[in-house]
């Protein structure tokens, strides 16, 4: 009877599929590309999950309204999330072009660099993208709120003061 569902109410489920997928391309600005494949992940989703349907508990339409949402949330999750490793992953090498040495002081350089190797690797992310860059832009560039970037930047203070460097308002 399910399968029955599912085929009876194929361009039903394609249709809300592609209108979901068209916002997340739209929202996040995915090439086009991707459309196609959101499409036939929520439909794959929903074939997988069909066995789960309960007309008790609501209708069909309903029932792939969520299937589709919640699957492109994930995936949307697992795109961000794939974009803050990736992010995160910071040699320290890189610490040097983006550091200038005000003075000539090379020291600070290194006692930057001393401060940075001991913190937690979003917490550098953090630091580094702040150099080029103002917080809002660093959060969006992260993929995470500003006030997660204002946290790590309370962090990172009180690590640079514990590092007997003393930290200057701007």
């Amino acid at each position: 009877m399910i399968e029955s569902t599912f085929e009876q109410s194929y361009s039903e489920n394609s249709r809300i599929a592609s209108v979901r997928a068209a916002r997340i391309v739209s929202r996040y600005r995915l090439p086009y590309d991707s459309f196609p494949d959101l499409v036939q992940e929520c439909l794959l989703e929903l074939w997988r999950k069909r066995l789960a349907y309960d007309p008790r508990r609501g209708s069909w339409p309903t029932f792939t309204e969520s299937i589709v949402a919640n699957r492109l949330a994930t995936l949307m999750r697992h795109k961000n999330a794939r974009c803050r490793r990736r992010l995160i992953e910071v040699d320290m090498d890189s610490l040097s072009d983006c550091l200038p040495t005000p003075d000539g002081r090379i020291e600070l350089r290194t006692d930057v660099r001393r401060v940075l190797s001991r913190v937690a690797p979003f917490d550098r992310a953090v630091a580094l993208s702040l150099a080029e860059c103002p917080a809002a832009e660093t959060a969006s560039r992260l993929c995470v709120g500003r006030a997660t970037v204002y946290r790590a930047i309370g962090r990172l203070r009180a690590e640079f003061i514990s590092a007997g460097i003393e930290v200057s308002e701007c």
